[in-house]
């Protein structure tokens, strides 16, 4: 999956829910993480891993491929959020600025 294919999830109501039955991933982990594959770019690939697996390292490795970590979900969904109050309502221009946000700000 790509990063604007995961925006429709997070701008949904359901979303993470499906989100996170979709992957497999445990609803009561403190925290579901969005990581890239090898580089922040708008073409990386994301995972998304339980805080508990990757204990919220910037940088994971598993099964010698190396993550790079964008946000937690839930910090992206507020982001997503006020970045539509700013007027962004593509999913490829919120797609870029979460990235030019992590890269510049965060």
């Amino acid at each position: 999956m790509k990063l604007i294919n995961l925006i429709p999830y997070l701008k949904s109501a359901n979303g993470i829910a499906e989100l996170f039955k979709l992957n497999n991933l445990n609803i009561k982990s403190e925290v579901i993480l969005i990581y890239m594959i090898e580089f922040l770019t708008i073409d990386s690939e994301i995972v998304l891993f339980e805080i508990e697996e990757t204990e919220d390292d910037l940088l994971f490795q598993k099964n010698g491929i190396s993550y790079i970590q964008l946000f937690p979900v839930n910090y992206a969904k507020e982001l997503i959020e006020d970045f539509s109050r700013l007027g962004y309502d593509d999913d490829l221009k919120i797609a870029r600025r979460l990235l030019e946000y992590r890269i510049n700000d965060a």
